[in-house]
This record gives structure tokens, sequence and C-alpha cells, in this order.
């Protein structure tokens, strides 16, 4: 048997959600320019008019909370094709609000793009490299997900609900690749990054009217608004290009290193999730020994498990 190739071919298929501005318009430029074949899907195909007409372009609508139109959009890259390497779920949004106040259909709605549309995706794209590519191809998923897949902020209960259930996901369907088919996961956590994400006056910020109980001066919420409202607020944070590059180089094998199975964007997502990581391992050696009384004979082994 041929051993499965790390490395990305140079006429690659890049199939990617949430093209029409920000970090997933910077993924198909970057891929472009490099000269690979790219998919760019967006719910409204007229904010993909940034693409040139060519036939290294492929510009679909995609509705990612619509099973039937993510089933439609795998196929005509197929058609159109033949194979497909590399995708990347990146569309989304965020609704921000005291959790109380947030009616039960504006949750649902997010969840369904944050997590069930990469979901089906992901299905299908898993189906697409083990059977449509050639043999030992294989292709890779990068998942957006956020440094608010790992920490949380007052707010945003149900966006970090979506990135925490993504990412554990992703990490669970990579253990059950097998190695001969080549198919590789990562995630991407990027911290602030300048896009027309964040703030209440952007296309992909939510912001809800508060509850009367929550809504004081004082209240974490109040003050994360008000230093998304602060002037040069994003002048520090990530620059979109600059990581739609590291991304397309780590994939495509730059840096001759495995893939890894998150990849921190932007020096607040590092500080704050290590911040997190150290705060939970000092909890667990608190805790160690009452932790330990429930399970006298040391607990399950699954150490043996995904590998």
């Amino acid at each position: 048997m041929t051993a499965p190739s790390t490395k990305l071919a140079s006429t690659a298929v890049w199939f990617v959600t949430g093209c029409s501005s920000g970090l997933g318009k910077a993924i198909v430029q970057t891929a472009l320019n490099a000269g690979q074949h790219v998919v760019a899907t967006a719910r409204n195909v007229d904010s993909l008019s940034y693409l040139p007409d060519s036939k290294k372009v492929l510009k679909l609508r995609l509705d990612v909370t619509s099973k039937e139109s993510i089933v439609k959009a795998i196929r005509e890259t197929v058609e159109k094709h033949g194979r497909l390497d590399v995708v990347v779920n990146n569309a989304g949004y965020s609704l921000t609000g005291d959790t109380e106040a947030i009616p039960e259909e504006d949750a649902r709605q997010l969840i369904e793009t944050l997590y069930w549309g990469p979901v089906f995706i992901m299905q299908e794209a898993v189906r697409v490299f083990r059977e449509v590519n050639p043999p030992n191809t294989g292709g890779t998923v990068i998942n957006i997900s956020s440094m608010g897949g790992s920490i949380t902020v007052a707010g945003n209960s149900f966006y970090h609900a979506g990135k925490f259930a993504l990412e554990g996901f992703t990490k669970s369907i990579a253990q059950e690749m097998k190695p001969e088919w080549n198919i590789r996961f990562m995630l991407v956590a990027p911290g602030g990054v300048r896009t027309n994400f964040a703030g209440s006056k952007t296309s992909s910020m939510k912001v809800l009217p508060r509850h009367p109980a929550y809504d004081s001066p004082s209240h974490p919420l109040t003050q994360l608004l008000n230093y998304l409202e602060m002037p040069g607020v994003g002048d520090t944070w990530g620059d979109p290009e600059i990581c739609a590059k590291l991304m397309y180089d780590t994939v495509v094998g730059k840096y001759d290193r495995p893939l890894p199975t998150r990849l921190l964007m932007g020096g607040d997502a590092v500080r704050l999730v290590k911040q997190d990581i150290e705060k939970t391992l000092q909890e667990i050696e608190i805790w160690e020994a009452e932790s330990k009384i429930c399970s006298p004979n040391g607990g399950a082994d699954l150490s043996g498990a995904g590998k």
C-alpha cells in the first residue's frame, strides 16, 4: 500500500464557507493567489463579486443551516472539479445578550449555524475524501472555532456552547478516521481579528436588548459591550490576511510538522487560553485527592482509545 501523503497538491480544491467578508474572504484569496482552486460560498452569491470569473473559481450559494443546500453545494463542487481537498467551515456569527433574555428561536438558529452546519458539511466531506478522491489522497477539514471554544465571557453563552460543541465533535470524529484514509482535522482558534465580526454595529454580531435584572454599569457584559465600542479597539487585533496565510501554510505543510489539533491565532488567544489551562490544572491539583475518592480502583483506563 502506498503511504498517504501529508503534502497538499499544487492544484488542490478548497471549499470555504462564509466567504462574503473577513477571514473567509482572506482564506479564498490566499488559496487562489497560491494557484489553488477555490469554491467560495455565501448566503448571497453577489457578495462574492470580489473574486474573478475564472476556471479556478466556483461561487456557490450556501445556507449552512440547510442540509439540502450543503449536499447540493458539495455535489456541484465534485461535478466541476472531480475532487475535494480542503474544507474550511468558517461561516458564523455571534449572539450576545443576557442568557435569560435570548429567545429560544435565536439560540437554536445560532447552534444550527455554528455546530450542525459544520457537522453536516464534515459528513459530506469525509465521504468525498474517502470515496471520490484518488486512493490515499484523503483531505483536510479546517474548522474555524475561536478562543471562545476554550474560554468564556459573559453574555455569549450560546456562542460558546456552539464552539465548545464543534471542538468536541471535531476531536472525536478525527479519532474515527483510519490512517490509510489520510483524512485530517484541524481546529483554528483566533482571538480578536480585524473583521466585521465583533461590535454591536457589525453584521456578524447580533446584540439583543438587555434583561433589566442584569443591565447595570458594573455587569461583565456591560463592560464587554463598552470595550467593543471604544475607538480604535481593534487596532491591536489580528490581521485576517496574516491569519489566512498562517492557516494556508500550516495545511500545505510549510512548517514540516504534524497538523496541530488546535491552531491558536493571536497573542490574546495564546495568553488567555494558557491562563485558562493553568487555572484548570491548579484546580485539579487542589481537588485531586477528593476526586480520586470516587474511583478507589483507579477508574477506567482509556489510554488506548482513539490511538
